[in-house]
């Protein structure tokens, strides 16, 4: 048995258990945690929202901690004694508890990670993410690597491309520092055709998971997006397992009955990734059916153009992504995904600690109200097993109110 599957965390979530290929998911994801591969190629550390590919191209392994140190740990271990050894690192006990987790897992040893750098980006949210590793980068030794993504604004595109294609050579340059492999045209192409082929498959399990009948569970669609964070081991090994869910989630749609008893409530998830997993099933069992989020939209909302330059189309791309827009664009760049979705409701998570959307979930709200005519409820989570059953009283009455 893995060390995920005997972990104290894992015995509390609900998995579909008729979901086969899901298993060697979990495989994948705990074995990417916890025994790197063996292999004579550099580990980077980088951020959720950036994109992998900039890492593969130099002949690295994109891994991203935030995601997979903490689910191990925090998620599945309970170890919340991180939180402490994150504080201790340097960081504020006031931060959000993915970069306490992350910090205190790294700091502490808590894995055998191995980093040989970390590639930071650093775009349109708060400075945690830069205070963070600054931090861990003077506890470890390990050099770390800032780039800026200018803030989005219609009318800065032609200096923030010309901007952002500098930053981008010379983040190439630094990763040929790192990882001895120099960053070429066909390296990068290369690069991002693999990364295209998981995007594709992110967009049709996405289709898949609102199909009628639920398909696809909830948890299991939150971790699916969650992994997709940096295709680690590899962007093969990802795409293939991939498939293998998408094969079978096929199949269950073809299976399903188009007409049940009762409808359960559609539901959209925004803003930040929740260490709560419990929620998704405690969605379900109120009434609620979650057929899409926007927690990694950023990485998959469409393909990275592959004619042309690819520097300018990584560049153009990247500076595109919803997270780098200040709130009302962002929002109205993702309402076309909960149309698409077919979304009854939405449901908008913070994250304590977080200064994502935090203090704008007046706008969000408003503007989704007024663009779609769909209620919206705003939680907050923290740390797993916090707060769950005011969190539920909140989820069921709402979807109580809105399901007929």
């Amino acid at each position: 048995m893995s060390e995920i599957h005997s972990s104290p965390g894992y015995s509390r979530l609900i998995f579909d258990k008729n979901f086969d290929s899901f298993s060697e998911f979990l495989h994948l994801f705990n074995g990417g945690s916890l025994k790197f591969p063996d292999s004579e190629n550099k580990i980077i550390a980088k951020t959720p929202l950036s994109p992998p590919e900039l890492i593969y191209a130099a002949g690295g392994l994109a891994y991203d901690p935030y995601t997979r140190e903490t689910i191990i740990h925090s998620v599945m271990n309970e170890n919340f004694d991180l939180v402490n050894n994150g504080v201790d690192t340097g960081l504020s006990p006031e931060y959000n508890p993915w970069n306490l987790i992350m910090a205190g897992s790294m700091a502490s040893g808590a894995t055998k990670t191995t980093l040989s750098g970390a590639a930071i980006s650093c775009g349109n949210w708060d400075d945690q993410t830069k205070k963070t590793w600054q931090a861990l980068s003077e506890k470890l030794g390990t050099p770390v690597y800032f780039w800026e993504i200018p803030r989005w604004d219609s009318d800065s595109e032609k200096w923030a491309i010309k901007f952002l294609k500098a930053e981008l050579e010379q983040l190439f340059q630094w990763l040929q520092y790192t990882t001895g492999v120099k960053v070429t045209s066909q390296s990068l192409s290369d690069a991002v055709i693999n990364g295209n082929r998981i995007r594709q498959q992110l967009q049709e399990i996405d289709e898949l998971a609102c199909s009628p009948g639920r398909p696809l569970s909830a948890l299991e669609y939150y971790m699916l997006h969650l992994a997709s964070t940096d295709y680690f081991p590899n962007p093969r090994e990802t795409h293939r397992i991939y498939d293998q869910i998408i094969c079978e989630l096929r199949q269950r749609v073809e299976k399903a009955t188009s007409n049940t008893p009762d409808e359960p409530l559609r539901i959209f998830m925004m803003g930040d990734e929740t260490q709560q997993f419990q929620l998704f099933k405690m969605i379900e069992d109120c009434g609620g059916q979650v057929v899409g989020a926007d927690f990694r939209l950023a990485l998959y909302y469409k393909l990275i153009p592959q004619d042309g330059s690819i520097l300018d189309n990584l560049a153009h791309w990247i500076w595109n992504m919803p997270t780098n827009m200040p709130t009302m664009e962002r929002i109205r760049a993702t309402i076309p995904f909960i149309q698409r979705q077919k979304a009854d409701a939405v449901i908008i998570n913070s994250t304590i600690g977080s200064r994502n959307l935090p203090g704008s979930e007046r706008i969000v709200r408003d503007i989704i109200k007024q663009e779609m005519e769909i209620p919206v409820l705003s939680i907050e989570t923290s740390l797993p097993l916090q707060d769950n059953e005011k969190t539920e009283y909140l989820i069921r009455a709402f979807i109580e109110m809105n399901r007929y």
